[in-house]
């Protein structure tokens, strides 16, 4: 399986539940991403995925793991973007993976590098860079439909 990242809201029947998200002035974009996550989390039924480097579903959780992917998420959109390189650390205990987004003419070659006796295999996957912004763009997406639908 080649790599693959996406979030996959929860579809809520008729009205959206509230959210217990209360933003104040001065909450930084990584603390807002924080009860954002805690709040989709609670409300239950979205599925943070990734996949690849031999595992077809990471072990992840949408409070705590989908929180640390968007934490970086920006820097990880622009940086494939603009054919810059950049790491997504993905620290949660259990998980302690580091992926390395290195640009390649066309193409991402990305690299992860484990923490723990998880061994990728490979180490190396390559996608097209077009493909990777698109899956990207869609995960940005499906985060805001998942938020909207919880007030």
């Amino acid at each position: 399986m080649s790599f693959s990242v996406s979030f996959n809201p929860a579809e809520l029947p008729g009205a959206a539940a509230p959210a217990s998200v209360r933003p104040e002035a001065g909450d930084g974009y990584e603390i807002l991403v924080m009860e954002a996550c805690s709040a989709l989390s609670d409300a239950g039924g979205s599925r943070f995925h990734i996949g690849g480097f031999g595992t077809d579903e990471w072990p992840l959780d949408v409070a705590y793991d989908l929180s640390a992917f968007m934490e970086q998420f920006p820097s990880l959109l622009a940086s494939v973007r603009d054919r810059r390189e950049v790491e997504v650390d993905l620290y949660s205990q259990g998980i302690e993976r580091t992926l390395t987004f290195r640009p390649s003419g066309d193409l991402v070659v990305i690299h992860c590098d484990s923490r723990t006796d998880w061994v990728p295999n490979p180490e190396h996957e390559s996608i097209a860079r077009s493909e990777l912004v698109a899956m990207l763009s869609k995960l940005a997406e499906d985060f805001a439909r998942g938020l909207k639908a919880i007030n």
